[in-house]
Order: C-alpha cells, then structure tokens, then sequence
C-alpha cells in the first residue's frame, strides 16, 4: 500500500512538475472524477481542463467549486452522452479544434444498470457505457496526447474502473452482451486492460493506467432495482471502515493520473535502471512501478485502490502471446466502423 503521506507529498510537488496541464475528464462532473479534478485545480497552477458529462446542473456546481479552488485555472464543460458514440466523435472534435496536445485524459463515467435496451447504435448499454464509449474517447484524442509525448512533454491515459482484477473473457461474445451484471462487470474490466496493453504497445511514448477506486460513494449508486439497494446497504453497514473518503480517494486518483512511477516505456526502462542503481532507498510510491507483464516501467499498468501495481495476470500475458489481444482491438475498430457506417447510410437515404 502506497502511503496517504507519500502521494500528497508527491502530488504538492505538481505546481512545479506539471504547472499548467491540459486535461480532458471524461465523468468529471460527480464522484470520483470531481473528487480527483478539485484535486488537481488545488494541486496545480493554471490547468486546462475539458471536463465531459451529462448534467448540466452538476456540471454548473463544480464550475462554481473549481473556480472557488483555482481562479487561475480555465475549466470547460462539454455536455456529451459516453452512450453514443457519435456524440463522443462530436465531443471529440470540439476538443481537437481548440487544442493542440493533451497531457491527461481520463476515463470514469459509467453506471451499473441491469435490463437496459440496446442504445440507439445497437450496443449493450452498460458495454457502451464502461468500454465502447470510454475507448473512443482515446482513438479519437490519441493524436493530441502523441503530439505531447513527442514535444517531450507528459502524457497519460487513465481509466476508473477495477484493474486488477481481470478475469477470461468469452471469445464469442465480445460483444459483451451474455451473463449477469457482475460478469458483464468483469468482462468490462478485462477487455479495458486488454485494450489499454495494445494501445501501450503500439503507442509506447504514453502510460496507460487502469485503476481500481476502492469503495468510494458516488451518485452512481443510485439508481433503481435490488442491486442498487443492496450496494447502498453495504455502503451504510460498512461505514468509515471501508468507504475511502472523497479526499483521499481525489488524492489517491490524482496520484495514480499524475506520478511518474508510471511512466510510458519509452522512458521506464532507463527509469527502471536508475531506481536499480540507486543507493538511496526508497519507499513503496516512490519506486518505477512494476507493468502488467511484471517488468518495471513497461507502459501499462494496472493498479489496486491502494496503489499496489498488479502483474502476472496468466489470462492477459496468454493474450499477448496468442494474439488474441489484436483480436480484441480489431473487434473493437469494427465495431465503431459498423457504427459510422449505419450514419453514413442514413445520410444518404
């Protein structure tokens, strides 16, 4: 466990690493995105920040408490729904209009909902909500991140869902359209970190962080139904023992967005020969993070609530080996492809 102490000493030090940063946050409006986003006002100079959601009034609050914050800082909301992938494309376009590079883009909106229809694209609602339309959001930026890596300047992805804890994904329905709540879940996580692995390897110049949040309270959480009660009810029992509280959990978040343990591997390898030949000694937080494939500063990395780097996933290191991993991204490309398609025909009818 990295400790509280350690990651708010690192992230004091922002206002000199990373003074002015341009951030896209994509579920910033509520829960752990807001935590993490008045994190990083308070913690930095003058930061750019898009920050993507649905709800206006929420998103009118945190413009209100952000300002409060870091008056230096510009704060821009796009109102975009994560379900459509079209309206990601057109969020997206907005974002590459206006800037050049991006330093952070981050990935947290979702919601748990069980029976939803298909969206209007013909996807699984909660498969749009957790993969489709989070992943889109990174093909779509990824030009402006890699123009920050290549001025020399910091980059990272980084998705709030539940890295580490991957399970096999069914090969015949990547769809993610079988199974229960829970295993859609897990098939959600495990598709994100076999998606985040190719990404990292095809674009080694950006880190990629797939996090788990712990139990953290949210908006989230409600919504109708017996699963929704049944998580509100452990969040009451539980109490103070297991919730981690909105400020730690925006201090841990930006952390996790933000140190450079976790370095693309364009520069880990050399970070990782530093740390070995270093004579001081070093705490945990303050070490080259170890990469889901149990090298140290490799690019992807998956990470538990507490920080713990997780690797030597059997099911995620046989991806790579079999190819199945490219398989997963050409599924995915295909899918936004029919996507585009279907408008196409429906501009020409």
């Amino acid at each position: 466990m990295i400790p509280l102490q350690t990651i708010k000493d690192a992230n004091s030090t922002l206002s000199t690493r990373l003074p002015s940063p341009v951030c896209v946050f994509v579920g910033g409006t509520t829960g752990i995105g807001s935590y993490t986003l008045k994190r990083l006002a308070a913690s930095t100079v003058s930061p750019k920040v898009y920050y993507i959601g649905r709800t206006p009034g929420n998103a009118a609050a945190l413009q209100k408490e952000l300002e409060e914050i870091n008056p230096k800082g510009t704060y821009v909301f796009l109102l975009c729904d994560v379900l459509s992938i079209k309206g990601v494309d057109e969020c997206c376009r907005k974002i590459n209009e206006r800037e050049a590079e991006i330093n952070i883009l981050w990935l947290s909106a979702g919601a748990l909902r069980s029976g939803m229809p298909d969206t209007k694209e013909g996807l699984n609602w909660m498969a749009a909500i957790s993969y489709y339309g989070q992943v889109k959001f990174i093909t779509n930026l990824l030009p402006l991140l890699k123009r920050a890596a290549a001025n020399g300047h910091f980059t990272r992805v980084i998705r709030i869902l539940a890295g580490g804890l991957e399970k096999p994904l069914d090969p015949h329905d990547l769809d993610m359209r079988k199974g229960s709540l829970i295993r859609g879940r897990q098939m959600h996580t495990t598709i994100t970190t076999v998606a985040f692995d190719h990404l990292a390897h095809e674009n080694p110049e950006i880190s990629f962080v797939h996090a788990f949040a712990g139990f953290v309270k949210t908006e989230g959480q409600k919504f109708p139904g017996l699963m929704s009660l049944a998580i509100r009810s452990v969040m009451w029992i539980a109490g103070s023992w297991l919730l981690i509280p909105e400020e730690e959990s925006g201090e841990r978040n930006l952390f996790y967005a933000t140190s450079e343990i976790y370095p693309p591997a364009t520069v880990g390898a050399e970070m990782a020969k530093a740390d070995k030949g270093s004579e001081e000694a070093k705490g945990e937080g303050e070490e080259v993070a170890v990469g889901l494939d149990g090298v140290k500063g490799s690019g992807c990395y998956t990470l538990h609530w507490d920080g713990t780097a997780k690797s030597g996933n059997k099911v995620l290191l046989e991806y790579r080996e079999s190819g199945f991993r490219e398989k997963v991204w050409e599924h995915t490309l295909a899918v936004y492809k029919n996507i585009e398609k279907q408008y196409e025909k429906e501009n020409t009818a």
